[in-house]
């Protein structure tokens, strides 16, 4: 799910920058009436490059956080409202640097045990987007749509497309990965 620039970008790119950020996302899976769900968020509008964007929730690794994992559970809790003493972690997933942003991304997946009560943080999150696990698996979800991204006017990329959301970029790559795991074990 990597767009096709992301490959030139990775082999000019033998280290991560000096100045790199580091952050933390989690793919949080809960049940509404008994099937599986995750969220999403759609970022607010912002001077940035993510504005607008589809993404988990999460952020920028802050010095109290003692790991990345706590970086996941208090961007959580700050930008949704998920209470991260409910929160199991279930596994960590494949780190991605991403470019655009020189962020370099911890994902976690994680699990509640019943629908949170999602309180999403205005200047953040314009809004949250729950997406059943099972449309993720299928594979007409997968497709490929041109976009506008902040280093191209016109690209095509690689995307998961759900019902309420078109999801590209690393939040995609994560999800591939997610999608993978989940489909050896079914």
């Amino acid at each position: 799910m990597a767009p096709p620039q992301r490959f030139g970008t990775m082999k000019t790119l033998l280290t991560i920058p000096e100045n790199v950020r580091y952050a933390a996302v989690m793919m949080l899976l809960y049940p509404i009436e008994g099937e599986l769900h995750f969220c999403l968020i759609q970022r607010s509008n912002y001077a940035g490059k993510h504005s607008g964007q589809i993404s988990f929730p999460g952020g920028k690794k802050e010095e109290e956080d003692v790991d990345y994992w706590a970086t996941a559970l208090r961007e959580t809790q700050e930008e949704v409202g998920v209470d991260s003493s409910k929160v199991t972690l279930l596994k960590q997933l494949s780190s991605t640097y991403i470019p655009p942003s020189n962020f370099y991304v911890y994902p976690y997946m994680a699990y509640v045990a019943s629908r949170p009560n999602f309180i999403p943080e205005k200047g953040e999150v314009a809004q949250v987007i729950e997406v059943p696990l099972n449309d993720l698996l299928m594979e007409s979800s997968m497709q490929e749509r041109s976009i506008t991204a902040s280093y191209s006017d016109e690209v095509v990329v690689p995307m998961f497309v759900f019902d309420s959301c078109d999801v590209w970029g690393a939040t995609a790559m994560i999800l591939a990965e997610a999608r993978e795991m989940i489909l050896l074990v079914k």
